[in-house]
């Protein structure tokens, strides 16, 4: 299997095809790149859960768990390789200190390879295969009692209603969350990647790919800052002080006022100057938000 760091949604039939796929793709390429295509696919894979909720069997509900016990660990690895690139591109402070740090940051990598190595070793994962398959079957059944003429909700792809249900959420969540701060902004950059990927499941279309981009450009910069702010507190854990701890910190500061400009654009747009959206044709289940 080639490596799949990039994968569309659109390779797939079914979220859980893709998650299947990202999980042997990890085990046959444990490092950053494998871990970020499994990270996303399980997010898909859990913002089609949250909107359809899936029967799950006791089996099952332990194979979920343990992905999602997978998806931690594949996250700090991700971390780890992200700090090392963002202190490559800093040209300041002595060698020694940069070196120290990178001493420091290579030593977490290296520590969270070996641990996704060994959990990749688990039993559990030599049946997760049988185990998850049959949730596709959940699409099916859905298409044929959709033909059939039963009001219950469909699980093809594309799902009609998606983008307008993302957006309501989006807009209730804004509601509730209250003034943006260093303590919420991150779960405000979880929220945005759960509703994008909520609207893509409705398929491509204009309306779709303006949601997509707003929540995706909230994401990132607020993605950046966060990857500032836990490089900058690894900085002072293992430099004390330096001029490298004091150029991320004024990195930190910056991305950080990005980001809530980024916020106040993405609300402007979508609250302010909402997009127009069509109503579904059958009402949507409720759903949990997953934040993790």
């Amino acid at each position: 299997m080639p490596i799949l760091s990039k994968a569309s949604h659109d390779e797939f039939s079914s979220p859980v095809e893709r998650l299947l796929a990202s999980v042997a793709n990890l085990l046959q390429q444990p490092k950053s790149k494998g871990a970020h295509f499994y990270r996303t696919s399980l997010r898909r894979f859990q913002a089609w859960s949250d909107v359809f909720h899936p029967r799950v069997d006791s089996e099952q509900k332990q194979a979920l768990k343990f992905l999602e016990k997978l998806r931690k660990i594949t996250g700090k690895l991700r971390d780890s390789e992200v700090h090392l690139d963002l202190l490559g591109q800093l040209h300041t402070g002595n060698p020694g200190d940069k070196k120290k740090l990178a001493k420091a940051l290579k030593a977490d990598r290296d520590s969270y390879e070996k641990r996704l190595r060994g959990t990749l070793r688990d039993p559990i994962l030599a049946s997760i295969w049988r185990t998850l398959r049959p949730l596709d079957k959940a699409k099916a059944k859905a298409e044929a009692n959709a033909r059939a003429g039963a009001t219950e909700n469909t699980v093809f792809h594309p799902i009609e209603g998606m983008s307008t249900l993302a957006l309501d959420e989006y807009r209730a969540f804004v509601e509730r969350h209250g003034k943006i701060s260093a303590q919420n902004l991150h779960e405000y950059r979880l929220e945005c990647k759960r509703l994008r990927y909520t609207a893509e499941l409705a398929g491509e279309t204009p309306e779709v790919t303006a949601l997509v981009e707003t929540w995706k450009g909230v994401q990132d910069v607020i993605g950046e800052w966060h990857d500032y702010l836990t490089l900058s507190q690894v900085a002072a854990d293992t430099l004390r002080s330096s001029p490298i701890l004091a150029t991320l910190q004024e990195l930190t500061e910056k991305k950080y006022a990005e980001s809530c400009n980024a916020v106040a654009d993405a609300e402007r747009k979508l609250i302010e100057q909402p997009v127009a959206k069509k109503k579904p044709r059958r009402a949507v289940p409720g759903r949990r938000s997953r934040v993790a």
